[in-house]
Order: C-alpha cells, then structure tokens, then sequence
C-alpha cells in the first residue's frame, strides 16, 4: 500500500468537515463571520459536538497555533481558541453609550428650556 492511499483524499475530509462543528466555525471565522464563529464555538464549549470534532480538533490545533501560543488538541480547547480570538472590543459600545448620553442631556435640556 503506497503512503499516497494511506492518506485521506480531500473528498473524505470534506465529507467528515461536514459533520463537524469546529469545521464550520472556523470557515465561518476565515470568511469574517465573527459572530457565526463564536455562537459555534460556545456551542462546542458547551457539549455540542460534532461527529468529527475530535478528528477536525487535532488538524486546527496545529493550524491555528502560533509561534507563541500552543493550543490542545481536545474541541473543548481549540473552541476556546477561537471564542478568545473573537472577542468583542468593548469601545465601540462606550462610544455608543456616551453619545446616548448626550443626547438625553440634550433633549433634557431643550425639553427645560422651551417646555
């Protein structure tokens, strides 16, 4: 047997990506869906695995490794990869909040003033 058919052919794991939830999360994570991304990764954090996952978890493990970081090779592990690269940053709603906050102030104001 040659190493060649020992190997899995893009087909086959194609097929076992599509019973995987970390699979899916992480296709959505390259396209630029964070959202989609981080609601499967807790979704996998939580207990809902996939049939592949654990297969998938290994090969992401070392694709989503950095130089720096190291991440396991469980689907608990490389969920939590994922959920910790997609992290919301909290400025654009403090943002949002002080202009929430002016305009109050300011309908307030005018309601005080001309009331």
């Amino acid at each position: 047997m040659s190493k060649a058919s020992k190997k899995a052919s893009p087909d086959a794991r194609e097929k076992s990506e599509k019973k995987s939830v970390l699979a899916v999360a992480v296709a959505a994570l390259e396209s630029g869906d964070v959202v989609t991304a981080r609601r499967l990764a807790k979704a996998v954090i939580a207990g809902q695995k996939g049939a592949d996952d654990d297969e998938v978890a290994k090969r992401l493990s070392k694709e989503l490794s950095a130089k720096d970081e190291s991440i396991g090779e469980l689907p608990e592990q490389v969920a939590q990869a994922i959920v910790n690269r997609t992290i919301v940053a909290p400025r654009p709603y403090l943002y949002a909040a002080i202009c929430l906050a002016v305009f109050l102030v300011l309908v307030s104001l005018a309601r005080a003033r001309y009331a």
